[in-house]
């Protein structure tokens, strides 16, 4: 049996299954996508790629998801591992715990041991931190300080603010984390190592604000050094962990969600404060990235709930490598990107104290995108205006080399390239033609190297051989498409075809997987194919294909002509390379005795076999 399918049916696969079953995929899929029912299916717009056109599918009744744009498609398991860039073991667990299900004890045990232990102490750590907060005594100096700050109880108790005493091991003592050893408190950043061997407490006389996950579990902190300490870090985020990666973590996001599918944007501050307060002031689509550069990881996750980002800058904070970043962001991702300045001094909260929520919306709403922002901001430093030939050419000039540096960062989609050069065309008056000359550049010889090996891509070689016609290409499809809906068929299907006679070179990896499955497991039902199956390319393209021939009228017919198709090529192909030694072997001196006419009588019994297999019935 192939190894894709034996290795399916493990444990592993019996958690699937369980995860599968209850898993409604219309219900899952509607968190991120706008879903309107057609016929038996449900479409939107795909989340995985940029589009106009819903090409994005929902079948609840196989289980599945198909885009025609992208390719992109699965079951419910694959969704939240390619919206959440997440490995097949998480997305499994995420899902189970989500519908209260117990994965069945296998290898990975060890592994989603060791993660809920992490999530179980970061929690613990959290209530330890807030207890001292709440503490009379211990906690009165922050609550003072968060109450001058203006923080108001309901948002102390909504974000789960703390204090982190100024001792070396409060924490690890704490009753609360008596059962965690120090290893586990050690890979999860909450204690360090000292020189001597001992240890000691991370995070000491800090104001602390738990870093949660879009899921609202705490996976980290964050550390504001308290008034009166001499330490020089005024901010202290927890190392990297299994369960903490700085550039994959939206602080806040588990709480701005709700506004951000509403408003379908999302504000983008400096730091945890600036979150804290402006959902105190109701602008509760606001989140930070934790002090770091916005990275590709962050847009990943924040496009699953919003469609715009906007990168809110302090007065005259917009640096050149600020804007630079996001303009890169705006070019190489499928989500628009913009920019907003305050006035000079003024935080979020100031902001909303003083204009309001309506203001603080309005001024999202109406701010530039990265590529206006980085081209209005070019020209005032420069101070070029349209009279200033030679400063107007300089601006131009240096914009233009950092929208070229910009698209060295990742795929650009070339619909929204040339959306893109059609608006810098306005801003620089330089044709679009000629702006696509410059911008023209060589793939770099790694790039060309990765194109020209399908292997190192993890995607089988698309057939690029033109002997091979479109009819023939069509046939193929349809008959592993009409064996993935009518697995009964393949009993008399390859009674007359085997899989070693597919030709067309993305289709054979499949017919083999799929002839080998039917000898040794028998006829598959397509949803436990797909469960089973572990390579991703021939699971894209099992779904591809049921999806193409599903809604076909009559699929027992379909799949008959297909056969029938590809059994008269099979035979003109036979019938060829007899005509073919037929004159091959008269044109030799040395004919054998009636050897032309034992040709011609074969050549004769393919062509009435052929007759009687066109003969209408």
């Amino acid at each position: 049996m192939a190894d894709g399918a034996s290795s399916g049916l493990s444990n592993g696969f019996d958690g699937k299954t369980l995860v599968l079953a209850a898993v409604d995929i219309v219900q899952l899929v509607g968190q991120t996508v706008a879903l309107k029912k057609r016929g038996r299916s449900y479409v939107g717009l795909c989340p995985f790629h940029t589009e106009k056109t819903p090409s994005f599918h929902v079948h609840p009744d196989r289980g599945y998801f198909h885009c025609f744009g992208c390719k992109a498609s699965g079951n419910a398991i694959d969704f939240v591992m390619k919206r959440d860039r997440i490995e097949f073991m998480e997305a499994m667990r995420q899902l189970a715990e989500r519908h209260n299900i117990e994965l069945p004890k296998g290898a990975s045990r060890e592994s989603v041991s060791l993660r809920q232990g992490l999530l179980d102490a970061q929690s613990a750590a959290a209530t330890y931190f807030e207890q001292n907060l709440q503490h009379p005594q211990l906690g009165e100096a922050a609550r003072e300080y968060l109450k001058s700050r203006g923080f108001n109880d309901e948002t102390i108790k909504q974000f789960r603010i703390g204090v982190a005493l100024d001792g070396y091991d409060g924490l690890s003592k704490s009753p609360l984390m008596r059962k965690f050893n120090a290893e586990l408190l050690m890979q999860g950043g909450l204690i360090k190592q000292g020189e001597s061997g001992g240890t000691y407490d991370t995070f000491r006389s800090r104001l602390m604000f738990p870093i949660r996950d879009e899921n609202g579990r705490v996976v980290a902190f964050g550390g504001r050094v308290m008034p009166g300490s001499d330490h020089p870090a005024k901010y202290l985020n927890s190392p990297e962990t299994p369960l903490f990666s700085k550039s994959r973590i939206a602080y806040g996001l588990d709480l701005a969600k709700p506004r951000i599918i509403e408003t379908k944007t999302v504000a983008v501050v400096e730091g945890y404060t600036d979150v804290v307060m402006a959902h105190q002031f109701g602008a509760s689509n606001v989140v930070s990235v934790l002090g770091t550069a916005l990275t590709e990881a962050h847009v990943t996750l924040i496009r699953r709930f919003a469609d715009r980002i906007v990168l809110l800058f302090d007065g005259d904070a917009a640096g050149d490598m600020a804007v630079d970043r996001a303009l890169q962001l705006f070019l190489t991702q499928p989500i628009e990107i913009a920019i907003a300045t305050l006035p000079p001094g003024v935080d979020p909260d100031e902001y909303l104290l003083e204009r309001g929520l309506d203001a603080f919306d309005s001024m999202l709403k109406n701010a530039e995108d990265a590529l206006s922002f980085q081209w209005r901001q070019l020209f005032r430093k420069l101070n070029a205006s349209e009279n200033d030939l030679t400063a107007r050419s300089k601006a131009v000039e240096e914009y233009l080399e950092r929208l070229a540096a910009a698209r060295t960062g990742g795929p650009v989609d070339p619909i929204r390239w040339g959306s893109i050069l059609a608006r810098v065309s306005k801003f620089t008056d330089i044709p679009v033609n000629d702006l696509n000359r410059r911008f023209r550049v060589r793939r770099p010889p790694a790039a060309a190297s990765i194109a020209s090996n399908p292997a190192s891509q993890g995607k089988y070689p698309a057939s690029v051989d033109r002997s091979i016609s479109a009819d023939r290409r069509r046939a193929e499809r349809w008959i592993i498409g009409g064996l993935l809906h009518l697995p009964d068929a393949w009993q008399s299907v390859q009674q007359v075809l085997d899989s070693t006679e597919f030709t067309v070179s993305e289709i054979k990896p499949l017919a083999d997987w799929y002839w080998d499955y039917q000898r040794h497991e028998g006829a598959p039902v397509l949803e436990d194919l797909i469960a089973v199956m572990e390579d991703p390319v021939l699971k894209s393209l099992v779904i591809e294909l049921a999806s193409e021939v599903e809604a076909m009228n009559n699929l027992h017919q379909t799949l008959e002509d297909a056969v029938q198709f590809v059994q008269r090529e099979k035979d003109r192909s036979h019938r060829q390379k007899l005509v073919n030694d037929l004159k091959r072997s008269t044109s030799e001196s040395k004919l054998e005795p009636n050897a032309g006419d034992d040709i011609l009588r074969r050549i004769a019994s393919v062509k009435q076999a052929d007759l009687q297999r066109d003969r209408p019935r």
